[in-house]
């Protein structure tokens, strides 16, 4: 299948069609044209330089609007879950972690979040993870992709930036939207790593727990210092029957990972285009061959016959 990269190139043919359609302008010549009939050549000769010069004029335009080749479209189909990993950047995330070790060594708590995201990014085969940030504004820091591998250096290249307070309403709906765009699963999963118990507006967190039921997202709250008790974010988590996980329990995050697993993944059907191959070469080279056949005929044959 031929297809055009930059069809719109082709407006041009469009600027250039009056010149090579006006009309020629009146001149004084010959009154009887039978006198240079025995000098005369072939009738196409003076009009063949004008035709080449059009064909070579149109294989330029072809060119520049760079014909490719792609081969056919494919399907490829697999079985995943589509996966959000959401990580908080806010500052206090760059606080020790409070769990009575010596003060030289406590982590902060932004690297026991990476470990337990790195650690579950290891336990998945064929699933497609996406990843977010977020402080005061919630970043999208890659799409669902297949490539683990980019995720996991994604991941572990985090610590370096932190973006204000905690605003836990956003990355929700941001996470909410992305699973509406680019999801292609049933098994839709939201692991969501945070210390925070900042509040969520009530009108916002109805409309979380109402999109997130419809969405048919499941809820892994990973807790950096996060205790079970009354907060918003816990409030969201039992009222759409979601998982606390407490990160300083190996125990807990093992357990939630093997119920993960449990999940059943669904087939995702993913276009994938074919190789292109450029074209563009062929006209070029043919327009530059049409130009030297018109300096020819204009400088030696036409000169003879005409």
């Amino acid at each position: 299948m031929i297809r055009l990269a930059d069809p719109a190139f082709l407006l041009i043919a469009v600027m250039f069609l009056p010149f090579f359609f006006k009309g020629k302008t009146a001149f004084l010549g010959y009154s009887d044209i039978s006198l240079l009939e025995a000098g005369e050549g072939p009738r196409v000769w003076p009009h063949l330089p004008m035709f080449v010069l059009v064909l070579a004029t149109a294989l330029l335009i072809l060119g520049l609007s760079r014909p490719q080749w792609q081969t056919t479209v494919e399907y490829e189909r697999f079985v995943a879950r589509d996966i959000l990993l959401v990580v908080d950047l806010s500052h206090s995330m760059e606080d020790a972690i409070k769990d009575g070790v010596s003060p030289e060594m406590k982590p902060r708590k932004i690297d026991v979040a990476k470990k337990a995201a790195l650690q579950f990014i290891q336990k998945r085969n064929n699933d497609r993870i996406g990843l977010l940030v977020f402080g005061d504004e919630t970043f999208g820091s890659w799409p669902m992709t297949r490539d683990l591998d980019l995720i996991s250096k994604k991941v572990e290249r985090l610590g370096s930036t932190f973006y204000g307070g905690t605003n836990l309403g956003k990355p929700f709906l941001k996470a909410i939207e992305h699973f509406s765009e680019m999801g292609q699963s049933a098994s839709r999963i939201l692991v969501f790593l945070s210390d925070g118990q900042a509040m969520i507006p009530e009108m916002k967190k109805e409309r979380i727990i109402k999109e997130m039921k419809e969405k048919g997202v499941r809820l892994y709250l990973v807790g950096i210092n996060l205790k079970e008790e009354d907060s918003d974010i816990l409030d969201i988590v039992a009222r759409i029957d979601g998982r606390f996980i407490a990160a300083d329990s190996e125990g807990a995050i093992g357990a939630a990972f093997e119920e993960i697993n449990r999940m059943e993944p669904s087939t995702v059907e993913r276009e994938v285009q074919g190789k292109r191959q450029d074209l563009y070469p062929i006209p070029v080279i043919a327009a530059l061959g049409c130009l030297f056949v018109v300096t020819l005929l204009r400088n030696t044959l036409l000169v003879e016959l005409c």
